[in-house]
């Protein structure tokens, strides 16, 4: 599988080579038996390591602004080297409340259909600290050829400079505004209107869907993509029916790549206000069973893997219909950092598996590496 999004090698460096800590061990007696399993790191991914595993630390590896020097250039440097799919790309800037121009790249198919394409929007990770609107351009690229789709990469300003509201607001000036417009980027939102997002941006998924039903955007929000998403930063935040179930912080406190260092680290930087439905996808109860499908991804050795768990089963309990893979046994965003595992490539013609699924037209995955595979080396 080619690189994409992050490339293989200085990613590793960065984020594992670190004191050797040992993860939380699966076998203490408070976890479940699925959880235990959950965790047990994958044997291809343990292959990769001398244990014990190294720590996480990725955003205490070094200066913020030598992070994201390096992260713009990797991103740009896989988007250059991975097909395009014969897709066309343009940016343009959307005007944010406060006058700022957020850079926004538009993926059109190469044959847009008369009655317009179905519109699909992404919202790149990094822990609000770090990323840029290339970090998921294979994904929109992908999805532009496979369902002939507009697919737009929104950006966001980042932490520590742009504190709290500044990037769940950013989001949501640049749905509302692609919403109204879609008609000029050749889009019909009745063919389907999909938001998406890694990590922090499948928290800005979450809530910028929240704040829409609460707003009743129009178009409405079709379908929802929600990776490895932060949904909360303590116990207090999950609903308390669910509280129980979210373990993970301390079952994967020191995994590799992301560890709760560098939770805090972004909490702190971020600043954000915990009880705000600015940050807290479960603050509107009511509002639950008016979210449209959604589709979840989460990594089983990792710290945030009960907040997308969680973040499922307020859904599915609020009625709303679901889709969950769980990839067991392996670290935050390790499609990214790990390319090469067979779990990374799974993980990345899910994504657009459940995209199809969020659209009502089901795909094959035959289908989907002949059609999309070079957008994401499948």
């Amino acid at each position: 599988m080619g690189d994409f999004g992050v490339k293989n090698d200085i990613p590793v460096e960065l984020a594992i080579d670190k004191p050797n800590l040992q993860v939380t061990d699966p076998d203490e007696p408070q976890y479940s038996d699925e959880q235990i399993a959950m965790s047990r790191p994958d044997p291809e991914f343990a292959a990769l390591f001398n244990t014990p595993f190294p720590s996480g630390g990725f955003f205490t590896s070094a200066p913020i602004t030598e992070l994201r020097a390096q992260h713009a250039a990797m991103e740009k440097a896989a988007c250059d080297k991975t097909s395009t799919l014969n897709t066309r790309e343009s940016i343009i800037h959307i005007r944010m409340r406060d006058g700022h121009l957020s850079e926004t790249r538009i993926i059109r198919p190469a044959t847009p259909p008369e009655a317009g394409s179905p519109l699909i929007i992404l919202i790149y990770g990094g822990g609000y600290l770090l990323g840029t609107n290339r970090q998921l351009l294979p994904f929109a690229r992908a999805l532009s050829a496979l369902f002939n789709a507009t697919t737009v990469t929104v950006s966001y300003r980042l932490a520590p400079e742009w504190k709290f509201p500044t990037s769940p607001n950013d989001v949501w000036d640049a749905v509302t505004w692609l919403a109204e417009h879609a008609a000029l980027l050749g889009a019909n939102p009745s063919r389907g209107f999909i938001l998406g997002g890694v990590s922090a941006g499948g928290q800005l998924t979450a809530l910028t869907a929240q704040r829409a039903v609460k707003e009743n955007l129009s178009p409405r929000i079709t379908g929802l993509w929600v990776s490895v998403p932060v949904t909360t930063l303590t116990a207090d935040g999950i609903p308390e029916e669910y509280r129980e179930a979210w373990v993970s912080r301390s079952q994967n406190g020191n995994a590799p790549v992301l560890d709760v260092r560098d939770i805090k680290f972004a909490e702190d930087a971020v600043r954000p206000d915990l009880d705000s439905d600015l940050f807290s996808p479960f603050v509107h109860g009511y509002l639950a069973s008016r979210l449209p499908r959604t589709y979840v991804q989460v990594a089983g050795l990792d710290p945030l893997r009960d907040d997308g768990l969680v973040y499922e089963r307020y859904l599915r309990d609020a009625g709303v219909e679901t889709r969950l893979d769980v990839y067991r046994g392996l670290p935050h965003c390790h499609y990214a950092f790990f390319p090469g595992l067979e779990a990374s490539r799974r993980f990345c013609a899910d994504v657009l598996l459940g995209v199809g699924w969020l659209l009502g037209r089901e795909v094959g995955r035959e289908e989907v590496v002949r059609a999309a595979g070079g957008a994401l080396g499948l």
